[in-house]
């Protein structure tokens, strides 16, 4: 017998518990470079973890715990959303990305009075990155709205990260890990 939805989706958005002892920080310099390299998911090793080889077949994608280091970029990206401009909706966004070169990257969302003409914190970040000459990525977080609630990134978000990011591109929200993959399904490629 096939289970309901509510049984499946029971406790995947209870707030996550703490362990004890588990304080990470990111091993940044003063011009916020990673001390050591987090790698990118294709090339090195890193501590970033994603299910690869999945098939998507399930409705809902594989999401994996956070473990330390993911918790302490989520924190940058909970740090910066303070820094938004969300003037209208006052629903603010940060977003932390890791380049393959250690450089950590910061976003924020921007409105703006003709709603179009705003960005989304995920993409102020890949924007900063590209500009400043980064190609490949090893990781991502982002935190919006309630820190306990998973904020998504959005349509146009998931097809950027798709551009740059290999399906199980690791994207870290409030609830878990998840692959991008299991976020953009069936992304849009020329």
């Amino acid at each position: 017998m096939a289970k309901k939805m509510t049984d499946r989706l029971r406790g995947f958005f209870d707030p996550i518990e703490e362990e004890e002892n588990t304080e990470f920080q990111l091993p940044l310099d003063e011009s916020g470079k990673l001390h050591r390299s987090m790698g990118t998911v294709r090339k090195v090793q890193h501590n970033f973890k994603t299910v690869r080889n999945r098939t998507i077949e399930s409705t809902l994608p594989a999401v994996l715990p956070l473990d330390a280091e993911s918790r302490a970029l989520l924190e940058l990206a909970k740090a910066v959303r303070d820094k938004a401009y969300a003037k209208y909706s006052g629903f603010t966004v940060g977003a932390a990305l890791v380049a393959a070169s250690g450089q950590v990257y910061l976003g924020v969302n921007i409105e703006n009075a003709a709603f179009p003409a705003g960005i989304c914190a995920e993409r102020a970040a890949f924007c900063s990155a590209i500009t400043a000459g980064e190609r490949s990525f090893s990781a991502l977080a982002i935190c919006g709205g309630d820190e306990r609630v998973p904020c998504f990134p959005c349509g146009m978000c998931r097809q950027v990260l798709a551009e740059f990011c290999p399906a199980d591109f690791p994207v870290i929200l409030a609830d878990g890990v998840y692959p991008l993959a299991g976020l953009l399904p069936h992304a849009f490629s020329m």
